[in-house]
């Protein structure tokens, strides 16, 4: 049901059963095969999308299909609130990254929600200062970090697969060249040389399914280059 997932969303953990029951009540709820669009980027809207299975990513698309990966949401998350707060079009086009199901709110329904329970108002901010904060970092790793950096950062920052950790490296799963490049930021071409590069320095290792990736990657590889200057 509906509210069971609800009562385990952050934004709404700390509402009342019935209030639970009135949000489920307004909510649309839609499911999204792999691949397909939510919304577009300047695409006019104000609804809010919560994520009650599968995993959306958010991400910038160049003239040539080339793609920048700025945030991935899984089972919890929500997202459309900017423009839902200022009523300009989407900031970045939203895709699902595996089948999803969604529950949709629209802007008066939630404002509604928030002007008789104000906790909501706060959720929504701290989690807006959360992604302020990981937007800041990605800027100061497209500013400063060599791609070799970048992507070893991505790579231990991703979904872990199965499997235990063993002699310092930890395992997550594998994806394309063309993905891992459009959440570094970078080209794919880039980001076949950079994985050649770490293999050859031992701080990758890719399998079948997956790669394991040196738990201190990021720091030897600043060791490296230090020492190369």
């Amino acid at each position: 049901m509906l509210v069971e997932y609800l009562k385990n969303i952050p934004l709404f953990k700390h509402l009342r059963d019935q209030q639970i029951k009135e949000i489920a009540a307004r909510c649309r709820r839609l499911q999204y095969k792999k691949g397909n669009t939510i919304f577009y980027k300047t695409e006019e809207g104000t609804d809010l999308y919560i994520v009650l299975s599968g995993r959306l990513k958010a991400v910038l698309t160049d003239d040539e299909g080339d793609e920048i990966v700025l945030a991935l949401f899984d089972k919890g998350a929500f997202f459309g609130e900017l423009s839902l707060l200022d009523g300009r079009g989407r900031s970045a086009t939203i895709v699902a990254d595996i089948d999803s199901e969604l529950a949709v709110l629209n802007k008066a329904d939630f404002l509604d929600l928030v002007s008789r329970d104000p906790k909501i108002a706060i959720e929504l901010m701290m989690t807006l200062v959360e992604r302020l904060r990981k937007a800041d970092e990605m800027i100061e790793s497209l500013a400063f970090l060599e791609v070799g950096e970048r992507l070893a950062k991505v790579l231990l920052g991703m979904e872990k697969a199965d499997g235990r950790d063993e002699n310092g490296y930890i395992k997550v799963k594998k994806l394309t060249h063309k993905e891992l490049a459009a959440r570094v930021g970078s080209s794919r071409e880039a980001i076949t040389k950079c994985m050649k590069l770490l293999a050859a320095k031992g701080l990758i290792k890719e399998a079948e399914g997956y790669i394991e990736v040196a738990m201190d990657a990021v720091k030897r590889l600043k060791t490296v280059e230090g020492a190369q200057r």
